[in-house]
């Protein structure tokens, strides 16, 4: 701790240095750390004018001074300095006691005012008073950091108050009552693999124009990143910022579900229901396509229409089941998404639409054969319930069909073949559209992939690679001519993450694109 003696005579400087030694220990070295710290005298002075300069260059931590001063008194002097330096503690030495005098002093937050003859006992007591004060501030600025500060926010430990405010505005030009925005992008069971990618396309956004400032957290039990950002020197233009340079990096660089949300905050400290109301818009991801940022005012302008449940659709695919035709019901399935899809619906209905449908199958399913197990068929559908992307409401729909037990997606032709690659052939044809890899249909067999791959193209004729291309070429003409799903969505639905790069594969095979195919078909 820093300490500056300011009164006016010489000789009684040198006496208060002298009863300091004794009471604290003074170090000639500043060592200015709370844990076991010594003081250290960092001057004196004998006017208040030069007692406010060496205020300004020494910035002590605690300063003694008289109140009668030359030039400038000591409450004076306080007075000046306490705009620049207002966490300094000060003790006041009086000539007598003063009623008015001491109201000042207290007004200008003194930890004490002694009066001369100064008693050692009394200067030690003022002292100590003024080093704890001095040691709860540094514990305080310690952790004190906009990181500490917003996730107290978040964790609802802190609440505005005018002292707090004045503490943070002067340490780092904001308060918590100030207005802010949240990005946040949704990385579902892909978070702990991909949060580190994503912070780091997210970092690229800190250097963006003049007064953006920034910091990145994670909010594991949600799975997001989000970005809170403050100091905005306009929101509209941060927003188109996010939503043309940062999301489509995030989509490019990441895999799986990727959910970009946007949210105003009136004031930071309302993170916590920022968050909560993101949490809720991430069904509405459903209305839109992968790499769309979505805020409040793109839901509102969604105009949903009231779904009207498809008992067609139902009736196709119950009858799917009856025959164990697993096509068929993939088919089934394809059209209720483009049923789905065509008009804006509200994410609850869709998801009690697909729910209902598949308990509609189970029903016909259990009249004929047995459920291993009702748990599964029931985290199939919470799954659905929860879901926040279609890729992950398909791949709750082909864990519901998993759990109906029966060959659906062997053909007669697959006699022929060994159990090795008949297996594999039935698992290429119910999974292809998901991205199946020769890598995991060999980890599922317990093969090589070298020996799965030589004994696949030995008995079919055709490559793995080749294979898998055929069948997804192969529905995506059946959805370009059976649907009105649009191009990345059939790309979605076929297993590409990137519909030009679908576009180009279909070309090379068809010498069309899938726009020109479809025209042709219709």
């Amino acid at each position: 701790m820093k300490i500056l003696v300011v009164v006016r005579e010489k000789a009684e400087a040198g006496e208060i240095k002298k009863m300091l030694q004794r009471i604290v220990p003074i170090s000639e070295m500043e060592q200015n750390d709370c844990d076991g710290c010594c003081c250290k005298i960092v001057g004196t002075a004998g006017d208040g004018q030069t007692g406010c300069e060496m205020v300004r260059r020494e910035c002590p931590d605690l300063l003694i001074a008289d109140v009668e001063l030359p030039v400038v008194d000591g409450l004076e002097m306080l007075e000046k300095i306490r705009g620049d330096h207002r966490d300094v503690k000060v003790v006041l030495l009086a000539e007598r006691e003063n009623f008015s005098q001491v109201k000042r002093a207290i007004n200008l937050g003194v930890e004490g005012y002694l009066v001369k003859p100064v008693r050692e006992d009394e200067l030690q007591q003022a002292v100590a008073r003024a080093e704890e004060k001095w040691k709860k501030e540094c514990m305080t600025e310690a952790v004190l950091s906009i990181e500490n500060i917003f996730m107290a926010c978040l964790n609802g430990q802190l609440s505005p108050n005018p002292q707090f405010n004045m503490m943070t505005r002067q340490r780092f030009g904001l308060t918590i009552e100030e207005p802010g925005a949240v990005f946040a992008v949704w990385l579902g069971d892909g978070f702990e693999e991909q949060k580190g990618r994503a912070r780091s396309v997210i970092g690229q956004a800190k250097g963006f124009g003049a007064g953006r400032a920034s910091r990145v957290f994670e909010a594991r039990v949600w799975k997001i990143l989000f970005v809170v950002l403050y100091q905005m020197e306009n929101e509209n233009q941060e927003y188109t910022y996010f939503q043309k340079e940062i999301v489509p990096k995030l989509c490019r660089q990441l895999s799986g579900t990727v959910v970009c949300i946007w949210a105003k905050a009136k004031r930071i400290a309302d993170l916590p229901d920022v968050l909560k109301h993101m949490n809720l818009m991430k069904d509405w991801n459903l209305l839109f396509d992968r790499g769309e940022l979505i805020r409040q005012e793109v839901i509102d302008s969604q105009r949903t229409v009231p779904l009207k449940y498809p008992v067609e659709i139902e009736n196709q695919a119950r009858q799917a089941v009856t025959v164990k035709d697993g096509e068929e019901i993939k088919r089934a399935y394809y059209r209720l998404y483009d049923y789905l899809r065509r008009e804006p619906h509200s994410p609850g209905e869709m998801k009690e639409c697909l729910i209902r449908i598949n308990m509609a199958l189970l029903n016909v399913y259990k009249a004929q054969w047995e459920i291993e197990s009702e748990v599964e068929i029931q985290r199939c559908m919470q799954a659905i319930s929860t879901a926040m992307s279609w890729r992950e409401i398909r791949a709750a729909m082909e864990s519901f069909l998993t759990m109906l037990n029966f060959d659906a997606f062997e053909e007669k032709e697959d006699s022929r073949l060994s159990p090795l690659v008949r297996k594999a052939v039935q698992i290429v044809r119910k999974y292809f559209d998901q991205g199946i890899t020769l890598e995991e249909v060999a980890g599922r067999l317990f093969v090589s992939e070298e020996y799965l791959s030589s004994q696949f193209k030995k008995e079919t004729g055709a490559g793995f690679t080749e294979t898998i291309r055929k069948y997804r070429i192969d529905r995506i003409k059946e959805l370009l001519i059976g649907t009105k799903l649009r191009i990345n969505q059939i790309a979605e639905l076929t297993g590409y993450a990137d519909s030009k790069y679908m576009s180009r594969v279909f070309k090379e095979e068809t010498g069309m694109l899938p726009t020109e195919f479809r025209k042709a078909a219709h």
